[in-house]
């Protein structure tokens, strides 16, 4: 079904796109929930009217996603949970629970807005994405943990493995440019152009003939010698 989008979505399209989705999203949320139109004629025309206003209040609520942003980046978000000895968790932590612990610090985020990538079932830090607008958004880490001294514990140890982990990819960067380096000069030495084989050739050529001719002109001044001196014989 082809509907005309009333808000922008993430991977989806942006407020007056007419885009194709299925007909029970359609029918189910995005027409119910006035997220959308359908795109015939009539509501291409209504869309007309009203794309000013919707395109103010789009403006809006983007500043005021930003502004919650600022309030949640680069927060420590830290879960007190019961758990097994093998850190099995009682229950889970759920988008609820998340949004409900924002709402405690009076910051309005709602379930839909928090994604998780895996279920929170054990005791460790997992990531998690906190999308307000589909142009706002940050990637945010849950600390899940049976105290508070467990959740610094680990934390120290997320980053001491995040450090080595960079100190690793580092040391691979310097050694990849190392051989990279060798192979560049192996390939110069290898790779001797033409031209400089032929002068070498060349400047061989020319000193064999430089001897080729010293010899005989030592020769020829030791026949003269002879000449000039009857009785020095020629030696064979």
């Amino acid at each position: 079904m082809e509907v005309i989008l009333l808000e922008s979505f993430d991977r989806l399209g942006q407020i007056g796109d007419i885009v194709n989705v299925k007909n029970g999203f359609a029918r189910n949320f995005l027409i119910p929930q006035k997220k959308a139109l359908r795109a015939n004629k009539e509501n291409k025309e209504k869309f007309l009217k009203i794309k000013n206003d919707l395109l103010e209040k789009n403006k809006k609520i983007v500043e005021e996603s930003k502004l919650i942003l600022k309030k949640i980046e680069n927060k420590d978000i830290v879960f007190i949970r019961n758990a097994s000895d093998n850190g099995q968790l009682y229950g889970s932590v759920s988008p609820k629970d998340i949004a409900n612990y924002f709402n405690e610090k009076k910051i309005g985020i709602k379930p839909s807005n928090i994604n998780l990538h895996t279920s929170i079932k054990k005791i460790g830090i997992y990531d998690l994405n906190v999308k307000l607008h589909a142009n706002v958004g940050c990637n945010l880490k849950i600390n899940v943990a049976t105290s508070e001294e467990n959740a610094k514990k680990q934390k120290i140890e997320l980053e001491t493995l995040d450090k080595s982990q960079n100190d690793s990819t580092k040391i691979d960067d310097n050694n990849k440019n190392d051989q990279d380096n060798k192979s560049v000069a192996t390939y110069t030495e290898d790779e001797i152009p033409e031209e400089t084989v032929k002068n070498k050739k060349t400047d061989k050529d020319s000193k064999n003939v430089d001897s080729i001719k010293t010899s005989e002109k030592t020769n020829e001044e030791i026949k003269a010698e002879n000449t000039k001196n009857p009785e020095i014989k020629e030696t064979e």
